[in-house]
């Protein structure tokens, strides 16, 4: 039986009881900085390495598989354990590939999906406490040459009063809209250093670092390239 204070589980549970709020929010524009520039910043570094296959994970509702659609020869495959955001997905794009798959049967199993991917994706998509093995999951499906990219809150701009790994609760007041009821969220807060060496320990070199930011200057996101190591 699940352990119901694992935030693990909660952060599953939160994602099915905010499904159908987050679709809503996502495809009406209502999070400010995506509109400002992180959409815009994953597109671009996904785009800038022409690649052919694409494996999205965490991919939500699905927009970024669709948004991809519209590269030429880009072929994306979109994977996230809630069943309701998959069923969202696949109602908005009845022709792309979807699948219902939970990070720990991802990493049980990585062959249930795509190998041979130029592109492994995680779009605020690394939430969990223990992400090497889903990070290395991610790795073995790349072709030579592929990489993974992971854009997440930037730490200096989400650090609040505390700078240290552990566990924050997300309450979606930053977004929500009036007519939105809202589950609090579990997430997991990483410092760069941390973020650096998780990257290291999932077998991985950083390529490159950038720091997608608002008019103001001030960064939103956190976004990384990482390489399999030889």
């Amino acid at each position: 039986m699940p352990d119901r204070t694992d935030p693990v589980e909660q952060l599953i549970r939160s994602w099915n009881a905010n499904a159908v709020a987050w679709t809503r929010t996502v495809r009406s524009g209502g999070i400010a900085s995506r509109k400002a520039a992180t959409d815009a910043a994953i597109v671009s570094a996904i785009v800038g390495r022409r690649p052919r296959r694409v494996l999205d994970i965490g991919c939500g509702e699905g927009w970024l598989v669709r948004r991809l659609t519209q590269e030429p020869g880009c072929a994306t495959v979109g994977l996230d354990g809630c069943a309701s955001l998959i069923a969202a997905a696949r109602a908005s794009d009845p022709g792309g590939d979807y699948r219902d798959l939970t990070y720990a049967e991802f990493i049980a199993n990585p062959d249930a999906v795509v190998a041979g991917v130029d592109v492994a994706v995680f779009n605020y998509a690394l939430l969990e406490s223990r992400a090497v093995d889903l990070l290395s999951s991610a790795a073995s499906r790349l072709a030579p040459g592929g990489v993974v990219i992971v854009q997440t809150l930037h730490p200096w701009a989400s650090a609040g009063s505390s700078y240290r790994d552990g566990w924050r609760t997300e309450d979606f007041s930053a977004f929500a809209s009036s007519d939105e009821a809202w589950a609090p969220m579990p997430w997991y807060f990483r410092t760069l250093e941390s973020w650096l060496a998780l990257i290291r320990d999932a077998g991985l070199a950083l390529e490159t670092l950038r720091e997608p930011a608002g008019d103001n200057g001030a960064p939103l996101s956190l976004l990384m390239v990482a390489a399999r190591t030889a």
